[in-house]
């Protein structure tokens, strides 16, 4: 029996060996690198000396003036004041007051969902939502002092 179960063993263990045909190796394909393509070198503008043609008159090159004796260039013209560009409004933000007043609204009820909130028993996670709402109605703030009651809005929201 033992020499039997030796047997089998052999057996399957060589059959798992064995396959119908050789691996044939891979063919790989060189790769042709194209040649380097000629450098041109292009002489500088001074070196290049132009020809005058028949009718043309040679005037003598202008000299330059001394740094010296250059006159002190004026002081730039101070920055003019960049006017403010006309807010986009859409029909429910058209009345400033009203506009103010619902985003105000808005951001006390956040305030007031925020301030029934203990922070400490938060989860860092829910402490990052946290501060990020906090954040939200503090810039919702700074675009009502600007009056941008459509962007101050969608942040308070």
């Amino acid at each position: 029996m033992r020499r039997l179960l030796c047997f089998a063993l052999m057996t399957l263990s060589l059959a798992g060996c064995a396959t119908a045909r050789a691996a044939a190796p891979l063919e790989t394909v060189r790769l042709e690198v194209p040649p380097v393509p000629p450098r041109v070198i292009v002489p500088d503008i001074e070196e290049v000396a132009l020809s005058p043609e028949p009718g043309d008159v040679v005037r003598p090159a202008a000299q330059r003036p001394d740094a010296q004796a250059r006159p002190p260039e004026k002081p730039a013209d101070p920055p003019k004041p960049v006017e403010e560009a006309p807010r986009v409004r859409t029909p429910q933000m058209a009345n400033n007051e009203e506009a103010d007043r619902v985003v105000r609204a808005i951001m006390a009820r956040a305030q007031g969902l925020l301030g029934g909130v203990d922070y400490r028993a938060l989860s860092p996670a829910a402490r990052q939502q946290y501060d990020i709402a906090r954040r939200f109605i503090t810039q919702a703030d700074n675009a009502l002092k600007i009056r941008n009651y459509v962007f101050a809005r969608n942040l308070a929201d």
